[in-house]
């Protein structure tokens, strides 16, 4: 877990920011800046555009499943590693299991920090604003709101939240921009074994509400 106050420059707290997790769909965010660089930030056409919107705001699985398989897999994450200068995600063991993707929340933070400071605005908008409009219900028909949305009400938020198992662990991850001109960038990961799944986006939620006297103003 990770709170950055780009305000300021300074990370608020943090617990085990360099364990590795999951990614689950948070991927999808490292898909769409994959997809983006490698067209040195150009504005996609609109179907491509409409394509990275859905796979971000309602997590659309398909998505994200065309675009791993079109865009090189694995090589996906090797290139974000290199852009961004990532020193705990690897790509998945098994080439196709993109949300087996390894992540860390200090490497969240540092992917958040690239999209707001580092890209062009067009690129920016289209990420911030699919992510601003997360849907309530993801694709596969998910409650997404767990984590920031609700563990943080009345906050301004842009998120990409992940869920799901990989083997016998459960995985929720709640990640994103939070405050006034995206001044905070909140990564909670989180695992249980997988007896404990329903009960772990209400734990995560609950853990996140213990961030917002840290996100406030």
């Amino acid at each position: 877990m990770e709170v950055y106050d780009r305000q300021t420059g300074s990370v608020l707290t943090s617990l085990a920011p360099d364990q590795q997790f999951s990614s689950m769909s948070v991927v999808k965010l490292l898909i769409a800046v994959d997809l983006l660089a490698r067209d040195n930030w150009a504005p996609p056409d609109t179907t491509t555009q409409n394509r990275i919107t859905q796979m971000l705001s309602a997590s659309d699985d398909a998505i994200a499943s065309s675009f791993w398989a079109s865009d090189g897999g694995t090589s996906i994450i090797t290139r974000d590693v290199a852009l961004m200068g990532l020193t705990g995600t690897n790509p998945p063991a098994t080439p196709g299991e993109w949300g087996d993707t390894k992540i860390t929340a200090r490497d969240l933070v540092a992917v958040y920090r690239y999209v707001e400071d580092q890209i062009p605005d067009s690129a920016r908008a289209l990420l911030y604003n699919a992510m601003y409009h997360a849907s309530e219900d993801a694709a596969d028909g998910t409650d997404q709101y767990f984590g920031i949305p609700d563990g943080l009400p009345g906050s301004t938020w842009a998120i990409k939240q992940g869920w799901g198992s990989s083997g016998s662990t459960a995985y929720f991850n709640t990640t994103g921009l939070v405050g006034k001109d995206a001044r905070y960038v909140v990564v909670v990961l989180t695992s249980a074994p997988l007896s404990h799944y329903q009960a772990l986006s209400k734990a995560l939620t609950t853990g996140t509400q213990q961030l917002a006297s840290l996100v406030r103003g």
